[in-house]
């Protein structure tokens, strides 16, 4: 059996400076986990056997297997590797906060290649890795490691994405990891025009690393402005085409072929019996409702219905 599976360790920044904004605009923060929920929704909803582990940096405390006292703080493995689910998900849109403490974004990384590593131990069908990193590179960072991340990354062929600001730009609109201070990032999302931010030296020197990595190994970086649309597309489910044999009759003549389905229609294996209010104090229920057949699917009131 191929391959085909993915193993994704996605690494968020939750430091002070990715809860910065201006009044009325979106943090840093939000847009990432905004993006995060897309990346999990379409796992989720395409029934894919990928797994997918959330690490956080920035912390308050500090919770991940190569903690020692020293090294790795403010490093949190929150969810370890395995299939995308809805605990997962509502985990990251109910559980996730801003911290006043700043967390080391190549350690981070380390923790997750070490999670990765060791997570798919015994595991086959996995065919890939791939980094996701959620920052706006403002928080202190040391790379004394940094050869051997890179070489770790290569030998292991894991991907990296980062997604934040826009590399090369010295300014960089709400959302996309906009300078720090007390008028730092803000968010986007399409509300209102998008305003220009000065980055600070942190970020430009975070930004620098970055792209020396991206240019090591296979890799991009994407802004939030560039990544959330990109998200927002439904993902298929990928099925693996089944054939079935049987004998095309031309006359007297058989000939043995391999018939596919092109089109078929699809049903999700999710049941459904537990859905998420968007006000919890008001109890979901079920509402039936009874269509004609005909183009207009015009509804039938149910004292026209008679018992068949």
């Amino acid at each position: 059996m191929a391959a085909s599976k993915e193993a994704i360790a996605i690494i968020l920044d939750v430091g002070p400076s990715m809860n910065q904004a201006p009044p009325g605009t979106v943090t840093s923060l939000e847009s990432a986990i905004e993006g995060i929920n897309m990346i999990l929704q379409r796992k989720i909803f395409a029934e894919s056997k990928d797994e997918v582990a959330l690490i956080l940096f920035g912390t308050t405390g500090t919770d991940n297997p190569l903690d020692d006292g020293e090294s790795y703080q403010h490093i949190t493995l929150l969810s370890p590797l395995s299939v995308a689910d809805f605990d997962l998900l509502q985990m990251v849109q109910s559980d996730l906060q801003p911290s006043d403490t700043p967390g080391d974004f190549l350690d981070a990384i380390v923790v997750a290649l070490d999670h990765l590593e060791k997570g798919l131990q015994g595991k086959k069908g996995f065919g890939s890795r791939r980094l996701i990193l959620f920052t706006d590179l403002g928080g202190p960072f040391g790379d004394q490691e940094l050869d051997t991340i890179v070489a770790a990354m290569s030998n292991t062929k894991t991907e990296l994405n980062v997604i934040g600001p826009s590399l090369g730009d010295d300014t960089a609109a709400e959302g996309d990891g906009g300078a720090g201070g007390g008028d730092g990032p803000g968010g986007s999302s399409g509300a209102g025009p998008s305003t220009r931010k000065e980055k600070t030296s942190q970020q430009k020197s975070g930004e620098a690393l970055v792209k020396h990595m991206l240019d090591q190994v296979n890799g991009e970086c994407y802004s939030f402005s560039e990544a959330l649309p990109a998200l927002s597309y439904f993902q298929s489910r990928q099925v693996k085409p089944m054939a079935w044999k049987c004998n095309l009759e031309i006359g007297q003549m058989e000939i043995p072929i391999n018939g596919y389905s092109k089109v078929k229609n699809f049903t999700l294996k999710q049941s459904w019996k537990k859905v998420y209010a968007q006000d919890p104090n008001v109890i979901p229920r079920t509402l039936p409702t009874y269509h004609m057949t005909n183009e207009e699917e015009t509804e039938v009131e149910k004292e026209d219905m008679v018992e068949g």
